[in-house]
């Protein structure tokens, strides 16, 4: 009986073997080197994966077709010691972008689109920052990054709001350069392409992306939901690098922005989806989508410019959800994905038949590019070059620059300065029409600022400017290290904020908002009536809950609150209005405050 279950047990397990490694007899000459040559590297990552402080990561080489190697290394969970594996799901961030660029390929052999087209034919409810880019704006502008707006990264960045919400955002932005006039690489842009496939399809962008791409791929384990990855028996717990420690980090929804980054995927699923691409867009003997639409996004659209991250890549360019180069002579197409936590490289040789996909769990990881060159250059017979080592230099630069910023900043600190007001007085709500409401609070004598529910401890700098000392929360780039700039209004009070969360255009500025009890209608009704200036009326009344002045022969200006008893006239810039009230509460004169002089009006007997 005995023997009966070994022969069962051996039988079963003959059987799975075979179904778990079949293709290895099907390899090519090619294919079967690379195995070898890959498996010999192994104690080489291992090594790395010290080296580089990663807690774990997983690899996966495509050639000919064939998925020929794929293993993990290391660990998806440092506390537990689980192990990771190539079924381990991990957040792939902007490597999201290929499949919205693949869907709205689809939507093009399907004739319902044209890359051409301008987006708000689509989107009629588009307001960009001019008339021009509104209108002239197409599809191949947005998934090129080259409509001239900048990241706005922080804009989104842990928001708690609507996908559709970023669109109404889109035009309180400050654009970097004009409509096609250089490579600037935007998040928003690819939610915008997004929004408006779903507007196409009639369906979200996940539901189209897994119909129509996901579920006939077989990519079964890849998804778009957070909440959906940690309930997986195998993800990878997210690392950073503080204090020269790893630690775990906060894993965040990217839903928001999800056409441009919310996807979580391993190395088998996106091994299919590199497989179609090499395969002409043809896998499984379905078709996905026409040689010519595919060959069309693997080509240069943009040049990215920009200094080469290594001496061996070049021709820097952009063509549709992918990054196109030369690597030592031969044709890249690539993308990177960063999101909290992980660190991603997914990339292909067409002309040789190989593919590439290193996943990591840890934050802004430099280890699976440069182990990615290592790989190529094993798989495709190059030249030996330490790519790993390159790395580890590369890596030490970034450390020790980052450890010499703050003493290289003293020499432009003014010292023995102090601020104009006292700290309560830039406490408040201040707010920007596309980033929404920053708080600045203070707390055990500090100011602190909050936006999108990220806070950061400020310390004073020099005269009204603070720097950002701490990140309070854990994210995906610090802001430690960044300049505050509070400025005062014409009457001396504290009216605004400016902060570089751009970098490539000017400051981002936050006006104050005053407190509600300064827009009640009670607290309105008090500055009320008619008042006497050189012979003129002035009339001072409510419209649609707000302050309003008539002054002959002029428009009708809106007053806004800016403090207690005072406004600011809204279509005039330094234009300023003070009631004066006397011990019964009464206006007993206003005080018109222009650049070029204060005047006075008396209440009209």
């Amino acid at each position: 009986m005995a023997r009966l279950w070994l022969i069962f047990f051996l039988s079963i397990y003959t059987t799975v073997q075979a179904g778990l490694f079949d293709w290895f007899h099907s390899l090519s000459p090619k294919g079967k080197r690379a195995q070898a040559v890959l498996t010999e590297f192994e104690p080489k990552v291992e090594e790395a994966l010290k080296e580089y402080q990663v807690p774990g990561l997983a690899i996966g080489v495509i050639v000919d077709h064939e998925l020929v190697y794929a293993k993990g290394f290391g660990y998806r969970d440092l506390e537990k010691k689980l192990p990771m594996t190539t079924e381990t799901l991990f957040g792939v961030g902007s490597c999201t972008k290929a499949f919205t660029a693949f869907l709205a390929g689809m939507f093009v052999d399907e004739g319902k689109l044209s890359r051409d087209t301008p987006v708000f034919t689509v989107l009629h409810d588009l307001r960009l920052w001019n008339y021009d880019v509104t209108y002239h704006l197409t599809f191949r502008d947005v998934l090129t990054h080259r409509s001239g707006l900048p990241r706005h990264d922080f804009l989104w960045y842990n928001a708690n709001m609507e996908r559709n919400e970023l669109l109404k955002k889109l035009q309180y932005l400050e654009p970097a350069c004009h409509l096609r006039q250089r490579y600037l690489y935007n998040n928003l842009m690819y939610v915008t392409a997004g929004i408006a496939l779903e507007k196409i399809g009639n369906q979200s962008w996940e539901d189209l992306v897994t119909a129509k791409i996901l579920k006939p791929l077989g990519m079964q384990a890849t998804n778009f939901s957070i909440e959906k990855m940690k309930q997986s028996r195998d993800h990878a717990i997210p690392y950073i690098e503080k204090g020269k420690k790893i630690e775990p980090m906060t894993i965040r929804d990217f839903s928001i922005i999800g056409p441009a980054g919310s996807m979580n995927s391993n190395i088998e699923d996106l091994a299919l989806w590199l497989r179609l691409h090499l395969n002409e867009g043809i896998l499984n003997n379905q078709k996905f989508l026409q040689s010519s639409t595919l060959q069309e996004m693997l080509i240069p659209q943009v040049i990215t410019g920009g200094t080469p991250e290594v001496q061996d890549i070049s021709f820097y360019s952009y063509g549709i959800g992918w990054n196109i180069s030369s690597y030592r002579g031969r044709y890249l197409v690539s993308h990177d994905g960063g999101v909290d936590g992980y660190t991603s490289v997914v990339a292909f040789f067409p002309r040789e038949n190989v593919g590439i996909v290193i996943l990591a769990n840890k934050n802004l990881s430099v280890l699976p590019r440069f182990l990615s060159f290592q790989v190529q250059d094993l798989v495709l017979e190059l030249s030996a070059m330490d790519w790993l080592k390159e790395g580890l230099e590369s890596l030490k630069k970034t450390r020790d620059l980052a450890d010499s910023t703050p003493g290289a900043a003293e020499p432009m600190r003014k010292t023995g300065t102090q601020p104009s007001h006292s700290l309560s007085d830039f406490v408040g709500k201040y707010e920007h029409p596309g980033y929404g409401v920053l708080s600045i609070d203070l707390e055990n004598g500090k100011l602190k600022a909050t936006l999108n529910d990220f806070s950061y401890l400020l310390e004073h700098w020099h005269y009204d400017v603070f720097v950002i000392a701490e990140d309070v929360q854990q994210k995906l780039i610090s802001l430690a290290g960044t300049k505050c700039s509070f400025h005062t209004n014409i009457s001396g009070d504290i009216a605004e904020v400016a902060i570089p969360f751009e970098s490539n255009v000017k400051e981002i500025v936050f006006h104050k908002k005053q407190e509600p009890a300064l827009q009640t209608l009670a607290y309105l009704r008090q500055f009320t009536g008619q008042y006497e200036i050189y012979g003129y009326t002035v009339d001072i009344h409510i419209r649609n809950g707000t302050l309003h002045a008539a002054i002959p022969g002029q428009p009708l200006y809106e007053l806004v609150p800016t403090a207690e008893n005072e406004f600011s006239v809204k279509a005039k810039t330094g234009y300023n209005v003070r009631f004066v009230l006397d011990s019964n509460g009464l206006v007993s004169e206003v005080l018109l405050m222009q650049p070029y002089g204060t005047f006075s009006a008396k209440p009209k007997i």
